[in-house]
Order: structure tokens, then sequence, then C-alpha cells
């Protein structure tokens, strides 16, 4: 490799994506799908040519490398904290609410075309996010919603982006050590990720922003970029070396210099040759595109698109009618959304490397993302139209279900506006505590449904006893059992702390709007909220726990009266630690 062709591969790659992206941007369309478009035409004309060589794929490797780390970067050093907590809280919810039923809506959709477990769910994960550059692009130019409204839609693009990383991680045990490793591979890989994200984190708040301000004090601001890149490239090989992507500790190390005093200095300075690689890495994307996959797919672009559309909007709003916000503005703001991120790439790339992906569904993917982006200004512009001719056209029994529901959400936030409003925020709290509670119990339980057979034979193969076989594996899988026990006896123990809290929350504003004339809970309904609430915490959990360890398949062939037995261990284990913090003083 030498100077020349380094030189004539940058010239073709930023030319080509140059004129893409003025003559999309002239159609006011984001400048990435000219990028995207670039990699595809650059694939289509110039890849089967003696011009392309081996040495200008290497290249090409490498610049969109380094535009992969310094993207991450930059999105990491967007991620404000403090602004994050500060006017997150509807945001988060909306997020916390639509992201897992993407995920889960996204499985589904794999599994019923035919794709594996591992594929489908990589699949949900790609499409639950969208385009952050995009949505604040396209609002902030059609000015059709309200500055609150645009930056509220904007904030739950970032929160999508945090989670979008969190899956990324997640997934990283599969695909670096790949779908057939054993349990006891997999568990290292997750606890060396879960030891390295927690030490990035606690470790780089406490000293990095520290160190940034002292050199932006003392030093030039050209010093200060050089720093703090060395220590974002740092990061990414050591996300690297453990097993992760490079894309997750570039992100990290964004959302620790982000906490900086000069941070807005390092992102100013750093943003043209962020977009100068991020082009390339998106060219690089283009590049694993040929004409015929994109025509052989097109039925599976079509439907990965529409599934998209229909999941990203419902789910939406969905989530703004639970947290009370007006139809209308549900809708224009889930419609806003409808455009996969930067993520779809990364994520659809990093599956693709490991062999998780095959290319059609990659190819699939990518052009589905590019149509979402051309499509999502003619959505956004025109989303008021759409309710108004949806309102109009609808059936009647639709339109009759849609006011019930809205008549009976808005009966409900009226009991609640009849408490304090410290009560109303509390109750808030407590509901979205107890949604991920119960998410918590869905993760606990899909990690047992699926490592419950590795984990029995872990144990087995690590267990020294003269037991008979068949009672060794019995006994080994009921220890499984217990654990698994145990292991959601924690979240369910809080789920039943908040709901009772909910329930004693709606009995007091059911008395309330009484005494108004304007209650309408039924007395049996009330007697139920009051009789679950003088229950004991441990006994609704116990009753739960062994009724969810029977219902979820486990694949151990257990009778009732072993899964009687693994209840009893566990609940006997839970009973010790209770005692030992209350002896303790601790509980």
């Amino acid at each position: 490799m030498d100077e020349v062709a380094i030189l004539l591969n940058m010239t073709l790659l930023l030319l080509v994506a140059g004129a893409c992206s003025v003559i999309f941007k002239k159609l006011k369309m984001p400048a990435i799908i000219g990028y995207l478009i670039a990699g595809i035409v650059i694939a289509i004309f110039v890849m089967p040519t003696d011009w392309w060589t081996d040495d200008s794929g290497i290249i090409v490797e490498i610049l969109a490398a380094m535009g992969l780390v310094l993207l991450m970067f930059v999105i990491g050093m967007e991620l404000n904290l403090k602004k994050l907590k500060k006017m997150g809280k509807f945001a988060t919810v909306v997020a916390l609410i639509q992201l897992p039923l993407m995920v889960f809506g996204g499985y589904l959709f794999g599994i019923m075309i035919g794709w594996d477990p591992v594929s489908s769910i990589l699949f949900g994960a790609l499409i639950s996010g969208s385009s952050t550059a995009v949505v604040t692009i396209v609002l902030k130019d059609q000015g059709k919603m309200s500055k609150e409204d645009v930056e509220t839609v904007i904030l739950i693009t970032v929160i999508e982006d945090v989670a979008q990383v969190i899956m990324l991680s997640m997934a990283a045990p599969l695909l670096g050590v790949g779908v057939e490793a054993g349990f006891d591979s997999i568990m290292w890989v997750v606890i060396i990720i879960a030891v390295f994200m927690l030490a990035a984190i606690s470790i780089g708040i406490v000293l990095v922003p520290r160190a940034l301000d002292w050199i932006a004090s003392k030093m030039p601001d050209e010093i200060l970029l050089i720093t703090a890149l060395g220590m974002c490239f740092a990061m990414a090989y050591l996300s690297v070396t453990i097993g992760m992507s490079m894309a997750i500790g570039a992100f990290l190390m964004g959302v620790v210099v982000s906490q900086a005093k000069c941070s807005s200095t390092i992102e100013h300075d750093i943003t043209p040759m962020k977009d100068i690689f991020m082009s390339v890495f998106f060219i690089s994307v283009g590049l694993k595109l040929t004409l015929d996959s994109i025509i052989d797919n097109i039925f599976l672009i079509i439907g990965i698109f529409l599934v998209y559309a229909a999941l990203k909007t419902s789910t939406v709003v969905f989530a703004y009618f639970i947290c009370n916000k007006p139809l209308r503005i549900s809708f224009m703001s889930a419609v806003s959304l409808v455009v996969m991120g930067e993520f779809a790439f990364i994520i659809a790339d990093a599956g693709y490397s490991a062999h998780v992906l095959d290319h059609s569904l990659f190819a699939s993917v990518i052009v589905a993302a590019i149509i979402s982006m051309v499509a999502i200004p003619i959505l956004s512009h025109n989303s008021g139209k759409i309710v108004d001719i949806v309102g109009a056209h609808a059936p009647k029994p639709v339109l009759s279900t849609v006011s019930w529901a809205e008549n009976t959400r808005n009966r409900h936030y009226a009991k609640i506006a009849l408490t304090s409003k410290a009560t109303s925020s509390k109750l808030s709290d407590r509901a979205t505590m107890a949604y991920v509670d119960v998410l918590a119990i869905i993760l606990i339980e899909i990690f047992f449904f699926l490592f419950t057979q590795d984990m029995t034979d872990f144990l087995y193969t690590h267990i020294e006893s003269n037991m008979n076989p068949a009672s060794l594996k019995t006994l080994c899988f009921t220890i499984v059992l217990a654990v698994n026990f145990v292991a959601i006896a924690i979240p369910l123990y809080d789920l039943v702390k908040n709901l009772k809290f909910v329930e004693k929350v709606y009995i007091d504003a059911e008395r309330r709007a009484e005494a108004k004339g304007e209650g309408n809970l039924q007395r049996r309904t009330i007697r139920f909220y009051k009789a679950f609430i003088r229950v004991n915490n441990w006994t609704i959990v116990f009753l739960i726990a062994f009724a969810i360890l029977i219902i979820v398949p486990t694949g151990g062939g257990l009778m009732l009266i072993e899964h009687f037995v693994a209840m009893l261990f566990a609940v006997g284990v839970i009973l010790l630690i209770y005692a030992y913090r209350r002896g303790t003083g601790a509980e």
C-alpha cells in the first residue's frame, strides 16, 4: 500500500460522496443518504473494475473504523447526563415503554418469516431506535411542532441511542465468542464486559473530566483535542481487547468526556474530522450492497420498512397515550420517529461481520433504513393531515374504542390530580419502577429459559459426587431452578411494593372522587385492592415466583414435587438473608 493508492481512494470516496450528498440536500434529504448511495454507486460501477484493488478495501476498512469511533465518541459527548436527569423523565418513560415492544415486535417478525432466534433478536435491537441527526434536522426545518415537543422527541432518540449501546453490549458475547459457544464462555465474557463498563464510567467520570479541564486551562486547544482523541481511541482499543465493539468503548469515553467543562470546545474542534471519517463509514456500509441484492430482496425490504413504520408509530403512540398526551401530538411525534438511526447500520454491520446476519438480511435492513430516511420528511410534514384523514374516515367501532380509551384514561388522571402533587409524582415514579421490575423479571426468565440446561450441565461436570448420574443431574437442575427462584424474587418483591403503593393511591383518589360524586370504581374492586395490600409481601412473592417456575418451560423434565423442593430451598436462602439483614439493621 502506497500514498498514491490512499490519495486515489480518498479522492474517489469523498468526491462521489460529496456529489451524492449535494443532490440529496437539494431534495431536502439528509446527507447520510448521499454517503450510503455513494457506497452503492462505487460498489456497482467501480469495484468490478481493475481500478479497485485489495489495497482499496483495506484503506476503506481502516478509514471506516476511524469514522465509527469518532461518530460514537461525538454521540456519547452529546449525551448530557445533567440535562437528561433534569428534563428526561417523560422521554425516559416513553423509551422504556416502546423500546421493549419494538425489540419484541422485531423478534416476532423474524421468527414468523423463518429467521433464527439470534438474528431475530438482533433485528429487533437494530430497528428499535431512530436517527437523532435526521429527526433533529427534519423537525427543526419544518416547524410543525412546538419547541417543547420537538425537544422531547429529540431526547427520546438520545435515550434510544443509549439503549441501543446497551443492546450492542449485551449482544457482544454472541458476536464475539460465537452463537454455539458454551455457557461458561458466554458468562465469562458477560462478566468481563459488565466490569469493564462499570469501571470505565465510574473511574472515568472521576479522573478524565478533571484532567481535561486542567489541560484546557493550561494548554492550547490542539493539545486538548489530541489528548481527548487519544483517550477515545484508547478506550475503543480496550473495548475490542475484551471482545466488545470498538463503538461501545468510544461511546463510553464520549459520555465521560461530556462531563468536562471543556467538552464543548472538544466537540467543536472534532466535528470536521468526525464528518469526514463518518462519511467513509457510511460509504463502507453502502459498498457491501449490490444491485442484485437489492432487487432479489425487494419484497423483504418493503416488508421490513412497513413493519418498522407500523411498530414505531404504534408503540410511540401507545407510550404517549399512557403518559396522558393528546392523540394528535402523540401521532405527530410518533411519525417523526419513523426513521432508522445510525445504530441500525452499526448493529447490522457488527452482526454481518460476526456472520450472525446473512447478506440478504443485512442488505434488506440497510435499504429499508435508506427508505425510512427518504420517507421521513414527507411523513413528518403531512402527519397532521394524516391524523385528520384517519379521524374522518376510520370505522365507527375504531373511533368508539379510541374515544372510550381516552375517556377512561382522562378519568384516571383526573382522580390522580385530586391527590397532592408530591403523591402524584411518587405514583408516576412507582408505576415506572413497577414496569421496570416486570421487564427485569421477563429478562431473567428469558436468560434461564435459554441457559438452564447449560448451567445444569456446567454444575454436573464440576460437582464431584458418588451419587447416581440421574440423581446428580436432577440435583443440579433443582439447584439451578432454586437460583432462578431467588433471582426473580428480588424484582418481584420490589414490584409488589410498588403495586401496593399505587393501589393505596388509587383507593385514596377514589375516596376523594366519591366525596365529589365522581367515583366509579366498583366496591368489590376496592375490596380486592385492600385485600392485596394486607397480604404479606413475601407471601405474594413466593406464590408468584413458584407459579412462574412451573409455567416457564426449562427442559429439565422435573416433576411438581421437585419444583416444590427447589422453591423451599430458595425460600430458605431468602429468609436467611432477610433475617441477617434485619439482625444487622440493614433492613
